[in-house]
């Protein structure tokens, strides 16, 4: 799980750093702008910009660009329904605004939670072309100069008559909509990006009086060049839009990736096993094994034993006698944890143990007081503490002062390099089809996460095809990169067979009626079945039937005792707390 949890953990740094770099205060709902195109080729400007103000601060930004030859005379600021202070600083390319809002005459109390009208008015000069056949107005309505997005464009352009006026749009907004209101075009656009909405409009030279002196005379033809410009901006977007639909298509295709990556590596091999329980254990291999191999899978590998696994060989060293607990009256129906006591058996052969198994051992000898006991209460509050290993064992040093998890990952280890190694878990299962899974998985991660945003940055409709289709792909990488890892590998046939039997015996020791017509032949048997439902996660189903089936008067083995008296529940918590708590202290350490 590593890699996804960097993937997305860079994937919510650069959302919260990129959202606070453009953090503001305020949004801009909608700009109202109308242009008045006089007969001296002057262009009037009023911008209405509608702030909606949601914190404490009440400055706000208006940087005007002006492109040589283009002058800009005449401004004027005003904010009906607030008070304000305003500075215009002159640049080499624009005029930069600043202006600070109030709620009060003083001017003392920022404007806070309510929307306010910026009015911006400005005169442009030398803005109009004169061409030997029209005259050209090209103009940025949402220009680069503003702070924000603009939620709605609600523009109009008034000029002496529309006859013979022609216009285009450069913009990729198809959700723009224009028409003509007597000698006014009027026209909308919805979530338009600064920079990205431009009109070019052709007129008619008649609008205008002989000789206007404020525009700027250029000895060609724009008409064809408009219709160039209009054709090729079309050819653009209609090629994009094949882009877009093409991209969307391949990526909704690769979601089929993982089936086709099933079909070719994760089918299980066919095997000449069709029965439906296993009334005995179907191997001798140790609990921990058997959780590796045939326990809960999500989350691990095939081959990884987990806390089950860590559990179940605790167990397995109470039913073996290496553990020994004390007698707990079958009467006490709430045991005090107190009186859960063990002590490791010193007529045992400690020697005869796998290294894995000692791990477990060494751990309770911290525990052990002077009278030799390991009280269960002692281990609940203490085993967040650390824990000091006497003896080598493995991976695990000799007389250092360790944490739970580190035991914890000591066992693993011990176990997995003398039982569960790659050359022995090759004869168990092929990992190739997984490992091709979460390679998959990454890739579509990531590519998901950066296509999901194009229709944020294009407002193409097209590109919400593949922000559409990114997002579907990223899910299944998501789900790739969870599946167990059994989905795509593959069972080997000893592999296959090992598995199915062993989930058979975890249906026969599950299933009430069954156990009830064939149980086990002895007491002792019941308690090694209860030690391999621990390592297969199913111990507490186990323990209830046994309970159902024994006669009051058994009390049961030690495994059962352990586990029905509560001290296998109360060991799980501590355990599950112990790595809990470590992961705490590694994270306040780093």
């Amino acid at each position: 799980m590593g890699i996804i949890t960097i993937i997305i953990s860079l994937f919510l740094f650069t959302g919260i750093t990129t959202s606070s770099a453009v953090d503001r205060t305020y949004s801009i709902p909608s700009i109202g702008i109308d242009l008045f195109l006089m007969d001296d080729g002057t262009v009037h400007v009023t911008e209405t910009l509608h702030y909606s103000f949601s914190g404490t601060s009440n400055e706000i930004y208006r940087n005007i660009p002006i492109k040589d030859p283009v002058k800009l005379e005449k401004l004027k600021i005003s904010t009906p329904g607030a008070y304000s202070n305003y500075t215009i600083n002159d640049k080499a390319s624009s005029k930069h605004i600043t202006i600070d809002l109030y709620s009060n005459p003083s001017k003392t109390i920022p404007i806070s939670g309510r929307d306010v009208d910026v009015i911006i008015e400005y005169d442009l000069l030398d803005l109009v072309k004169f061409y030997n056949d029209l005259a050209q107005l090209h103009y940025d309505v949402v220009d680069g100069g503003l702070a924000d997005d603009v939620g709605q464009v609600n523009a109009r352009i008034h000029l002496a008559s529309s006859e013979g006026v022609k216009y285009v749009f450069k913009s990729q907004d198809n959700s723009l909509n224009s028409t003509w209101d007597g000698n006014t075009l009027e026209f909308t656009g919805k979530n338009v990006i600064p920079g990205r909405l431009e009109l070019m409009m052709v007129i008619p030279k008649s609008q205008f009086t002989e000789d206007p002196p404020n525009v700027v005379k250029v000895n060609q033809d724009i008409l064809p060049e408009l219709d160039k410009m209009q054709k090729e901006y079309q050819d653009l977007v209609n090629y994009k839009t094949n882009a877009y639909s093409m991209i969307a298509i391949l990526l909704l295709l690769a979601c089929f990736t993982p089936l086709i990556i099933y079909l070719i590596y994760g089918r299980d091999p066919e095997i000449d096993y069709n029965d439906e329980y296993e009334m005995d254990l179907p191997t001798d291999d140790p609990p921990a094994i058997v959780n590796a191999i045939s326990g809960n899978l999500w989350g691990k590998e095939v081959g990884e034993p987990d806390m089950d696994g860590f559990r179940a060989t605790i167990m397995d060293l109470i039913y073996r006698g290496y553990l020994v607990m004390d007698d707990i009256s079958p009467e006490n129906a709430d045991v005090n944890l107190r009186s859960i006591t063990f002590r490791i058996n010193e007529d045992k052969d400690l020697n005869e143990l796998q290294t894995f198994e000692s791990d477990i051992i060494n751990m309770f000898s911290y525990f052990e007081g002077e009278d030799g006991l390991i009280y269960l209460d002692d281990i609940k509050k203490n085993l967040n503490s650390g824990i000091v290993i006497s003896g080598n064992t493995g991976s695990l040093k000799d007389d250092e002062f360790i944490t739970f998890r580190e035991v914890y990952n000591g066992w693993k280890n011990d176990l997995i390099s003398k039982f569960l190694d790659e050359d022995a878990m090759s004869r168990v299962f092929q990992k190739r089809g997984d490992k091709y899974l979460k390679i998959f998985a990454v890739i579509s991660i990531v590519t998901g996460i950066v296509g999901a945003f194009t229709a944020v940055v294009d407002p193409l409709p097209a590109a919400r095809y593949v922000s559409y289709s990114s997002f579907i792909l990223l899910m299944v990488g998501l789900v790739s990169f969870i599946m167990p890892q059994k989905i795509a590998g593959q069972w080997t046939t000893y592999g296959e067979e090992y598995d199915a039997k062993w989930h058979n015996f975890a249906k026969y020791i599950q299933d009430f009626s069954l156990i009830k017509d064939q149980p086990p032949e002895s007491i002792e048997i019941w308690d090694k079945y209860l030690v391999y439902a621990s390592a297969l996660g199913i111990a507490t189903k186990v323990r209830k039937s046994m309970e159902m089936i024994l006669p009051p008067d058994v009390t049961g083995g030690k495994a059962y005792q352990f586990h029905s008296s509560g001290g296998y529940c109360e060991l799980s918590k501590s355990l599950d707390a112990g790595i809990a708590g470590n992961n705490q202290k590694n994270s306040r350490s780093r």
